[in-house]
Formats: C-alpha cells, structure tokens, sequence
C-alpha cells in the first residue's frame, strides 16, 4: 500500500514540473492573410482547405491548413492567437476553443 501511494506520488509531481514547460511554450501569433483554396471537381478534398500566412515574432510562417469553417470563422489579418511552433506543425488555439494544425510550407524572416 505505501509504495502504490509513493508512485502515485511520485507521478503527479513529475506531471506538476513538465506542465509549466508546457505552456510557456504558448506564443502569439497573428494572422497576416489567410485564403480558402478553391474546390474543384476533380479535387472535392480541397473544399476545406486554407492557405494561412502566420506571423511569430519576427518570422512569417506559410501554412497550409483544413478544417470545418467554424474552426476558421474568426480568422483575419490582424487577429492574435495563442500558437505552438514544432518542427513542421503550428498548433493554434482559435477563439472557440478548436485547436487547429497548420503544416508550415515555408517561412520568411527580415534581412
């Protein structure tokens, strides 16, 4: 009975010291221009695609991203959203809640 409370003790407090890393990964992102991808009818999957310029910091980042309108609703130059930057992947939290992955295709940064 003790060593099953010592582990589960032992895992919260692991869990309590990776959580802060976690979210200060958090960034502001702010759209720069987003464009629905026109659909066609021989390409009916890219009805619901978007085109999505990013902006973090000093870098633009070009993204291709899909989804249900409502996950892009609210999305227009100029607005900031909580985002988290991976290698390949933008992981933005849009104002209702849907946390949205843009495959980033390029990025720009100022000379």
């Amino acid at each position: 009975m003790k060593t099953w409370l010592v582990r589960l003790l032992l895992s919260i407090t692991i869990f309590a010291t990776h959580l802060p890393a976690q979210t200060a990964a958090l960034q502001t992102a702010t759209v720069v221009s987003i464009d629905k991808v026109a659909a066609d009818a021989r390409h009916p999957e890219k009805e619901d695609q978007y085109k999505i310029a990013v902006r973090m910091g000093n870098t633009v980042y070009m993204c291709h991203g899909s989804g249900p309108a409502a996950a892009f609703l609210d999305w227009s130059p100029g607005k900031e959203f909580p985002a988290k930057l991976s290698d390949k992947i933008l992981q933005v939290t849009s104002p209702n809640g849907l946390v949205v992955d843009l495959n980033i295709v390029g990025k720009k940064t100022p000379k």
